[in-house]
């Protein structure tokens, strides 16, 4: 068992970095970092000092508790948990297999649609055809519902794909994807998207397209682009965007750039910039005739005392959490009505005192809008420093309780909100994660945070599964209701975490046996069963597939 000590504020007090007094974390380092630049930060663990943990799951049996987040989980059967963890009681049967999946998503009628990116990674040229593709899980029927011209260069394509809540009424499906550059009204200015469309049986229009949002788009270099849609239970979108910057040249820590000529290497100019849209999860109420109103609960909004700087740009009303480097995925609970982030970290392998953490990656269970830190900490608050490219100096660490972006590349505010703890997370390299110096704020010095968890680099949310009574046969066991799903993309596995009452957290092993090559994407059907997708061997792409888990105990 381990302590959730962050919980992003759904109860956790986190940490705060350190003490922010008149030390500057320096302790006499030269400064190296070890790191060898490389990237992985998207499938590739890039660990290199793994310590062969198995990330067996410790779980006891205990019955899914899970009242931290305020839930009272309903009413749910007796539950047999040797039978709901004997995985000879589960069937997995492929469903689909195709080119670069992003992610997918379960219409009301049982339908499962999933986005391809439209090439695969390193394809060459800067365009391609994103396929919307259809499964009828139970005849094995599939097809493609729409074919979507899209820009490739990098990591751009088809993103997400989610449906409108009143879907079996108007058929609106909305697409988040980056469009090709000669589509676009200004190549100088170029954009993602978030657009609606309408489906009239198995078929996406085309020509129904209806643009909801533009982000704003750098396609100069590499890299986090985002792209997951959600919607809560009050009609309210969830969209992520990466921080758009560069990561390759930082040494695998923050990439603070403020050279001239170098701010797609400076994430504070959108992750940590108030008036970007980028870097962030942002959250939007989609209106009939194609407009959006904005909660009054995010972020930066006039009910929240921002009116003065939404009239001067200085902030995005839009923006519900600020601070992410890259959230690939998100999933909603219906039940607590909390949203669950699974962000991507940045490469170290280990702590430089001059630099800040050993790459981690982070889960947050949000249950209010707040700022996550990135590109300014990571996890349990722990600070990266300011840092001169030009003169290879170090500053002051970014303590994230007092936090001021100083970029030049910043046009938002300077102050910024306190900085959040992460919920769950984990590093490149847990023995890189002990090497932390003196003046940082660890949850207990010496241990990992979370023994459970191997080292790796690239996280995924699946959804926290609700059991109901309803739910037909192959549905999972009640066992699992309240249990959040997790993957991992670079280590292959699929997991699950027990919040329980005192805010400790447990992980399981979920189908430990099976062989799945990358898991990026999770949904549950209406019915109750799962469905899981894999990108294929890592960066590949070329065998993506969409898979149906049973029970069958």
């Amino acid at each position: 068992m381990s302590a959730a000590v962050g919980l992003a504020g759904c109860g956790g007090s986190g940490g705060d970095g350190g003490d922010g007094s008149d030390s500057d974390g320096s302790d006499g380092s030269d400064g190296s970092d070890g790191s060898d630049g490389s990237d992985g930060s998207d499938g590739s663990d890039g660990s290199d000092g793994s310590d062969g943990s198995d990330g067996s799951d410790g779980s006891d049996g205990s019955d899914g508790s899970d009242g931290s987040d305020g839930s009272d989980g309903g009413t749910v059967p007796e539950v047999d948990a040797d039978a709901a963890t004997n995985w000879d009681n589960y069937s997995v049967t492929e469903l689909v297999v195709d080119e670069a999946m992003m992610s997918l998503d379960v219409a009301p009628d049982g339908r499962v649609f999933y986005i391809t990116k439209g090439a695969l990674f390193g394809a060459e040229g800067n365009t391609g055809t994103a396929n919307v593709g259809y499964i009828y899980p139970d005849s094995g029927d599939t097809g493609t519902a729409l074919e979507l011209p899209v820009g490739t260069f990098e990591e751009d394509g088809g993103q997400g794909i989610t449906f409108d809540p009143n879907f079996e009424e108007n058929g609106w499906v909305y697409i988040f994807y980056v469009p090709p550059e000669g589509e676009l009204e200004d190549p100088d200015n170029p954009y993602m998207l978030v657009s609606r469309f309408t489906m009239e049986d198995d078929t996406i229009d085309p020509e129904s397209e209806t643009e909801i949002l533009r982000i704003p788009h750098q396609r100069e270099t590499c890299c986090h682009v985002g792209g997951y849609l959600e919607f809560d239970n009050d009609g309210n979108l969830f969209i992520t965007t990466g921080d758009d910057t560069n990561p390759f040249e930082s040494s695998g820590y923050s990439p603070l750039d403020g050279r001239d000529g170098r701010k797609n290497f400076d994430a504070r100019r959108t992750a940590g910039n108030t008036a970007d849209l980028r870097g962030s999860i942002l959250r939007i109420t989609p209106e009939d005739d194609g407009s959006y109103s904005i909660p009054d609960d995010n972020l930066f909004t006039e009910a929240n005392g921002y009116a003065d700087e939404i009239d001067q740009d200085l902030v995005q009303p839009e923006i519900y959490v600020l601070g992410c480097r890259n959230p690939y995925t998100i999933s909603f609970d219906d039940e607590s009505g909390n949203l669950f982030l699974a962000d991507y970290g940045p490469d170290a392998g280990s702590w430089d005192p001059e630099r800040g953490p050993v790459g981690i990656v982070e889960y947050r269970q949000i249950c209010e809008a707040h700022n996550a830190g990135w590109p300014f900490s990571r996890g349990y608050n722990y600070p990266y420093r300011r840092y001169d490219f030009e003169n290879e100096e170090s500053g002051q660490p970014y303590w994230p309780q007092n936090l001021t972006n100083d970029s030049p590349n910043n046009d938002g505010l300077t102050d910024l909100p306190p900085v959040q703890p992460a919920d769950i997370w984990y590093p490149r390299s847990w023995e890189g994660y002990l090497e932390a110096p003196d003046w940082v704020d660890m949850p207990v010095p010496g241990e990992r945070s979370f023994p459970e968890l191997p080292a790796g680099g690239a996280p995924m949310a699946g959804p926290r599964y609700r059991y109901n009574e309803s739910f037909g046969e192959g549905a999972l066991n009640p066992y699992f209701d309240g249990k959040q799903f997790i993957m991992e993309w670079g280590t292959n596995y699929i997991k699950y975490v027990t919040y329980n009452d005192d805010g400790s957290v447990e992980f399981g092993d979920f189908l430990p046996d099976e062989e799945f090559q990358s898991p990026n994407d999770m949904a549950v059907g209406a019915d109750g069963r799962l469905f899981l997708q894999t990108y294929g061997p890592p960066w590949a792409g070329e065998e993506s597939k969409v898979y149906m888990i049973e029970y069958e105990g």
